[in-house]
């Protein structure tokens, strides 16, 4: 069972997106702030706050650098060590739904609400490539190997090749887009979690195999912690799921200490950790009963 270990409290606003770092946990916020938090202290670090022009629907920190993307379709990189910008740009002016940073291509890839997908140099900002999907919100973006999925609004999951960017797949596991997607390489499946509250497992082939009622409402987020799945969800609950999603080990609302409004994500921080941040200004820490240290990663 997870139990609530910490609640970090501090933002004016509901929370829209967190990232862990390896170190530090950043989240934004719709009171336009961008803040991260010392989970070992249990305290926010007040020696690192980004107010923002525009709220952010979406950041991602890694590599000492904290990635955010506004509303206004404002992109800005901020250097977490010596806290200053790196640089900032507005491309198109759509508010940004996705960021994902690959270290070992050493890409910024970045989704917005008009389904223009940009590669991006994580250091300078600048343009590497530009596909305009037209495909309405990119959700997702998972690389796997040297495949990049994206998942739209409009046309389901795109599949491309990293090498070429070439689109080698696609196909609509969810209706209206799917808001999660995992590649599971040990279980040879692909799975979504979208708008229409439902989980669907797919074959490496992109052919789905089962749909499963998971929520009441649309799924924001899916992700694996050990050998569970969590999934977080607009009707203000999350759902600890056993490894093939045949059952439901754990169902925490409010009255297990979860959120009392949307829940609108949740980050891993370790295999037995992960924090969860939603429409109630609320970041809560959930560990296993046996947990590890935080320190020990």
């Amino acid at each position: 069972m997870f139990r609530s270990k910490v609640v970090l409290n501090g933002h004016a606003g509901p929370i829209y997106a967190a990232s862990w770092d390896g170190r530090f946990l950043y989240s934004s916020s719709g009171d336009k702030y961008v803040t991260r938090w010392d989970l070992a202290a249990s305290l926010q670090d007040s020696s690192f706050t980004v107010k923002l022009e525009h709220a952010a629907y979406v950041i991602e920190a890694k590599q000492d650098c904290c990635f955010i993307g506004c509303t206004d379709g404002t992109l800005l990189a901020i250097d977490t060590q010596q806290k200053n910008i790196l640089w900032e740009h507005n491309f198109f002016g759509n508010a940004w739904f996705s960021l994902l940073m690959d270290t070992d291509q050493n890409w910024l890839i970045a989704g917005d609400s008009e389904g223009n997908l940009l590669v991006l140099d994580p250091k300078s900002g600048k343009r590497i490539l530009h596909l305009p999907l037209a495909a309405g919100k990119i959700r997702t973006i998972v690389r796997k190997d040297s495949r990049c999925f994206v998942s739209t609004q409009l046309i389901g999951v795109l599949v491309f090749s990293c090498d070429t960017w070439n689109e080698i797949a696609s196909w609509e596991p969810n209706e209206l887009g799917s808001n999660a997607l995992y590649v599971d390489e040990t279980a040879s499946r692909i799975i979504t979690a979208g708008r229409d509250a439902h989980i669907v497992i797919n074959s490496p082939d992109y052919e789905i195999l089962k749909r499963i009622p998971a929520h009441y409402q649309a799924i924001y987020k899916l992700i694996a912690v050990g050998n569970q799945f969590v999934t977080a969800s607009l009707d203000k609950t999350m759902k600890v799921w056993n490894s093939d999603f045949s059952k439901v080990e754990q169902r925490i609302e409010l009255k297990e200490g979860g959120h009392n409004r949307s829940v609108n994500g949740v980050v891993l921080i370790d295999q037995q950790t992960f924090a969860s941040y939603g429409d109630d200004k609320k970041l809560i820490v959930w560990q296993k009963e046996s947990p590890i240290s935080w320190s020990d990663n």
